[in-house]
């Protein structure tokens, strides 16, 4: 039988007002001619087309009216109507005519009724429900700092098809996904023709800082909230054309892009079953084999087995058997053999992936990070409050930490605290690698950036959580920009437009360093860049003295 795999990662589209414009009958009477007198046959009324997608504030549509038998050819008379608005709030009409209408959409959800009049006989009329649903990116000023959410299902239809396998729930951090791709399940499947994939998803938990200048579901101006917004937490997304084609003995993989944008409202609930919400693609097998590459994925060794060169990785997100080949490569500086048997068991290492068809794991890389487990944070920075604190919310735990959940806005302590670079593979500039070295309080820390803390002792619950920690090291920051007009030089180039946890600390622009190790997704490389592209960017973030801030880039994905 074949296995069935599926990704998720994030994708960020404009929102839209959704128009569902049902069949309207409207009555009317009469047809052009010389008689004196209507014809007695009743009038009938269609209107095209049934359904449209607008988008909110500026979007418009047009509609037309045929009516049969319709007397001196008269026509019809418009006019919208509904409940929870009035006015304005229920939209426009403009360019009437007897036949068609232009309906411009309100900035606002609504019921509205569409009504269509006879002109020969005012009793005879008819109308439809004009159904329009909203989402819209959250409110300038938001930043979004997490959004958790479980899955707790995945079906393919027809035949209700469970690719989890009774796997879950799994837990996602989907804003940490704007470059990266996360492991759900591989399934085994019969032989079919699929038409379509229902997700179900569980306890949404938002993270996010308030800059609007009113408060926002509950949250004051200026504060970070943590949040559980209520909404539809279903979605079943069609497949393209026919559907899948699912043959035995060839494996294929589904990937699941999840869109924070669309799914959130305005006022920060969630609707997953919203057009644009959740979208699925088959995945094309690379030259390779593999489906899909997963990068840093850092857990604990277990069940080495040193014959076979493999062994599984124990993560918070759960455990992924790693297999070795000869190309894959190692980096134990402590090691001088420097291949698999550096590895111990319990030894905490970092493995990018490969995710070969049939679900198997290929290390590409293998780096050491430290000798055992211990309690440690990652997060990404948004306030430095002095010298020895700063705050960050939580996006991982390298294993549970007590009084500690993914989302929480954290006060972090520095205890004579030693500062790292994780390079992963990076060439950094020594000016930039030793100045955050050689930092001994947070003034090499900027808001926007990804650090990995350790715990000296037990975390504080607070709220809010507070933590003391002697190490803080570097790790990648991810977030999506446009490229600035004119900065393109190639290896580098700038970012601007930046998301508001950079604008509201002073920051207009990123300098992007790329190099031999960047990976580009979407695009060639920074030559076939253009201004104004929307990247997502994932790499090392450095305090550069009083120019722009640094991102020593390890992957660019053109959106």
């Amino acid at each position: 039988m074949p296995r069935h795999i599926v990704g998720l990662m994030p994708r960020f589209i404009s929102c839209a007002l959704i128009l569902f414009a049902g069949l309207l009958g409207l009555g009317g009477c009469g047809g052009y001619g010389a008689p004196s007198q209507p014809p007695t046959s009743p009038a009938s009324v269609t209107i095209s087309p049934t359904s449209a997608s607008v988008k909110a504030g500026t979007g418009t549509q047009n509609f037309t009216a045929t009516v049969m038998n319709d007397y001196l050819s008269r026509g019809v008379t418009w006019a919208l109507s509904g409940a929870g608005c009035s006015g304005a709030t229920c939209g426009s009409l403009s360019n009437m005519t007897s036949s068609s209408v232009t309906y411009n959409a309100p900035t606002a959800a609504a019921t509205v009724t569409l009504t269509a009049t006879s002109v020969n006989d005012t009793s005879k009329s008819s109308t439809a429900a004009v159904s329009l649903t909203m989402t819209d990116t959250p409110p300038a000023g938001v930043t979004l700092l997490s959004f958790e959410v479980n899955v707790t299902g995945a079906t393919l239809n027809p035949g209700n098809v469970d690719l989890l396998g009774g796997k879950g729930p799994i837990q996602i951090e989907v804003k940490q996904l704007e470059t990266e791709s996360a492991f759900l399940s591989t399934a085994t499947v019969t032989p079919g023709t699929f038409t379509s994939l229902t997700m179900t998803f569980a306890n949404p938990e938002l993270t996010f800082k308030n800059d609007t200048g009113a408060a926002l579901a509950g949250c004051p101006v200026g504060a970070v909230c943590e949040i559980k917004p209520t909404g539809t937490l279903t979605s079943t997304v069609n497949f393209p054309g026919s559907g899948i084609v699912i043959m035995a003995n060839s494996p294929i993989g589904i990937q699941v892009d999840v869109n924070p944008d669309t799914i959130l409202s305005a006022t920060l609930g969630v609707d997953f079953s919203l057009s644009g919400a959740v979208s699925v693609q088959q995945l094309a097998m690379k030259p390779a084999g593999e489906l899909e590459d997963l990068d840093d994925l850092r857990g604990a060794v277990q069940t080495l087995d040193t014959t076979n060169k493999n062994f599984t990785l124990h993560t918070a997100d759960g455990d992924f058997p790693i297999t070795t080949d000869s190309n894959t490569e190692f980096d134990f500086e402590a090691c001088a053999a420097n291949n698999f048997s550096c590895l111990q068991t319990n030894q905490v290492v970092e493995v990018d992936a490969k995710l070969m068809a049939g679900g198997m794991f290929l290390a590409k890389k293998i780096e050491f990070e430290d000798d055992a487990e211990d309690d440690e944070l990652e997060g990404i920075v948004f306030k430095i409050d002095d010298a020895t604190h700063f705050e960050m919310v939580v996006l991982d735990e390298l294993r549970s930490v007590n009084n500690v959940n993914v989302g929480n806005p954290t006060v972090v302590t520095l205890s004579n605290p030693a500062f790292q670079v994780k390079a992963d593979g990076l060439s950094i500039p020594n000016a930039l690698q030793g100045g955050f070295e050689g930092a001994t309080d947070t003034s090499q820390l900027l808001p926007g950036q990804t650090v990995e803390i350790r715990l000296t002792g037990p975390a504080n619950p607070g709220p809010p959580v507070t933590i003391t920690t002697n190490r803080v090291r570097l790790r990648m920051t991810q977030f999506t920009a446009n490229v600035k007009a004119g900065s393109i030089v190639p290896p580098n180039f700038s970012v601007d437009t930046l998301p508001a946890l950079f604008t509201n600390a002073g920051i207009s622009s990123i300098h992007v360093q790329t190099s031999s190790n960047t990976d580009f997704e979407g695009v060639s490389g920074v030559t076939a860049l253009a201004d104004g592209n929307t990247v997502s960017l994932r790499g090392l973030l450095f305090k550069n003295a009083a120019l722009s801030p640094e991102l020593v880039v390890k992957k660019v994905r053109k959106r």
